[in-house]
């Protein structure tokens, strides 16, 4: 298994208040009383069998137990919604509408979906896509739209964008992209992963792939904040079977997809990329193999600077097409790829600095970053100095301070600087 310890790393001051936030390896606060964010966006979301199944999967779990905000609540996640397909659909429309309801978020994924890979859709034609699936999520339940407050965060189709779709999100007030290469660069191995960025100095493995070719060159935008959907690192051959396998994952999936490379191990994000059938160059994998794809990366995050773990996903390829499997994926089915997902959370929820929530949620936390309530190991000392967060034991209870304090015994009078925590993360 993975060790930790293998990055070390020093605290960077807090965001709050800044909108230029530059590409960083670095946890905001102190790697140690940093959350481990988990953060599933699944696209499309017009089909009502898997959505249906996605949403109350979420709805059975929550996160582990701590002191800060997100600790023991529901799972949750967000859903980039293709609107023109949804339009009249009411049993989708009263889908995303329960999403809201359960605190998911609900992002723009283009009004139609088209495939812009040439790039020949002009700027108006991408701002039409953006503004008229907004409108539709933003008015209200009672005009016929979905009742959404505000639409923060927008995925492209296919992945493909421009400054023509960048122009559109600021004109539309969106908040962050998920649509950039992510992890590309060699530098990148899984323990110090970018964490998200605002567009004012552009992307390093954006550039990457413009120097590769694939990507075509842009502007900066600043305040616009981009969510690396970062590749996944296969599992090397020397820590494979503490996954459950006892094959090379990195050599099956190189004799599938041309250009994977074996030693880097770094592979697509999205389940259409693991899933789907080699015919369309995709990896074709089985439940397990997937399952210790997911598990591996999030060690190597618990290993290295905790960088979000953000997962690519359909929610379609989690329920039945018309009662029948997908066709397309030949090593799983149906069942097996929502058993995925349940381990997966299952075994990630085991983590106590484990922390499910939205893309927006995380950005909101970047913007102003909430350390982990540690347990305390230590008893409260009269002539010791504590700092905002620190944590002691006093008559067998667990005491955060609120503010500096020194001389006070906890929870002595009503304002006391000490505040009782009935939950706490445990120490490493």
């Amino acid at each position: 298994m993975i060790l930790a310890g293998s990055l070390m790393l020093t605290a960077l001051p807090t965001f709050a208040s800044q909108t230029n936030v530059e590409p960083s390896q670095q946890s905001p606060i102190e790697i140690e009383r940093t959350p481990m964010f988990i953060s599933l966006g699944f696209d499309d979301n017009v089909t009502e069998d898997g959505l249906s199944w996605v949403v109350n999967m979420l709805a059975s779990y929550n996160n582990p137990q701590g002191h800060d905000s997100y600790a023991g609540k529901p799972l949750t996640a967000s859903f980039f919604v293709n609107c023109a397909t949804a339009r009249g659909n009411e049993s989708i429309t009263n889908l995303w509408k329960l999403m809201k309801y359960k605190s998911h978020e609900i992002g723009n994924h283009s009004e139609s979906h088209p495939n812009d890979g040439a790039g020949t859709m002009t700027a108006e034609q991408w701002n039409n896509e953006i503004e008229t699936c907004n409108r539709f999520l933003t008015a209200s339940e009672q005009d016929g739209g979905i009742g959404v407050e505000k639409v923060y965060g927008y995925r492209a189709p296919f992945l493909t964008y421009n400054d023509n779709v960048l122009t559109a999100l600021v004109n539309n007030g969106i908040n962050y992209d998920v649509s950039f290469p992510a992890g590309i660069s060699g530098d990148q191995n899984g323990i110090n992963n970018l964490w998200p960025y605002t567009l004012d100095n552009g992307s390093p493995d954006h550039n990457a792939a413009v120097n590769g070719g694939w990507k075509p060159a842009i502007n900066n935008y600043p305040g616009l904040w981009e969510i690396p959907l970062h590749t996944l690192i296969v599992p090397p051959n020397d820590v494979i079977n503490d996954y459950g396998l006892t094959y090379s994952l990195r050599d099956k999936i190189a004799s599938r997809v041309p250009w994977f490379d074996t030693q880097s191990g770094k592979g697509d994000n999205f389940d259409w990329n693991l899933y789907s059938t080699p015919t369309y160059f995709a990896a074709g994998l089985n439940a397990n193999d997937v399952l210790a794809i997911y598990k591996y990366n999030l060690d190597l995050r618990l290993a290295g600077n905790k960088a979000p773990l953000v997962l690519g996903l359909h929610s379609d390829f989690y329920g039945y097409l018309n009662g029948e499997e997908h066709g397309d994926k030949p090593e799983t089915t149906v069942e097996s790829r929502r058993s995925v997902l349940t381990q997966f959370i299952a075994y990630a929820l085991s983590k106590p600095e484990v922390r499910f929530v939205n893309h927006k949620q995380l950005i909101d936390w970047m913007v102003t970053p909430e350390p982990l309530t540690l347990c305390a190991d230590k008893q409260w000392q009269p002539h010791e100095t504590y700092q905002k967060g620190d944590t002691v034991l006093f008559s067998e209870k667990t005491y955060v301070a609120k503010w500096w304090t020194s001389h006070q015994i906890p929870a002595l009078y009503q304002n006391s600087p000490w505040q009782e925590v009935k939950y706490c993360t445990p120490l490493k």
